[in-house]
């Protein structure tokens, strides 16, 4: 019977040196920098100047779309390019709808803490099975169903004709 192997064998021995020897590395190269370069002043919570974020949209594949924000319509978007919608920084996430003829409609959330591009997929209405979630249709109940054995209900007849009304001779 074998003794069984210690967890701190060579090997392990050799990956802390290494793992020292690259950290040691990394210190000596963070402090090595240009002592005549200004340093970055950035604003506080790393936020530009401008206070905008910009969040491109483009479709795949590429067709012409509609995006809309709620009932507000943001523009479509154009065949070759992205669209391109600036919004104040952290203003909160926008829940957007992309939809172009022939294909399904997105729901896509974008959100205005960073700039950020989003690519949306489209999936044609011939392929909506292929969409995890997809439910096939349920045919209505009455839409050619058999009646399970029940009798069919009479036929309606009109009403009887009222009788003539009898007069006094």
């Amino acid at each position: 019977m074998k003794p069984r192997a210690r967890w701190y064998g060579r090997g392990w021995l050799a990956g802390g040196a290494l793992l020292a020897i690259l950290g040691l590395a990394a210190a000596v190269g963070l402090g090595a920098e240009d002592a005549n370069q200004s340093p970055v002043v950035r604003e506080p919570s790393g936020q530009n100047a401008d206070d905008k974020v910009h969040i491109t949209l483009q479709t795949v594949p590429p067709r012409k779309a509609v995006v809309k924000w709620g009932s507000k319509s943001l523009g479509m978007i154009p065949v070759p390019r992205p669209l391109v919608v600036v919004r104040p920084r952290d203003s909160g996430p926008l829940d957007l709808v992309i939809s172009a003829t022939g294909f399904l409609p997105v729901h896509t959330r974008a959100y205005t803490f960073s700039d950020s591009r989003v690519a949306i997929k489209l999936t044609p209405v011939s392929e909506k099975n292929t969409l995890f979630g997809y439910r096939a249709e349920v045919p209505r109940a009455d839409a050619g169903a058999p009646d399970g054995g029940a009798p069919a209900p009479p036929p309606a007849t009109p009403p009887a004709p009222a009788p003539a009304p009898i007069l006094p001779q």
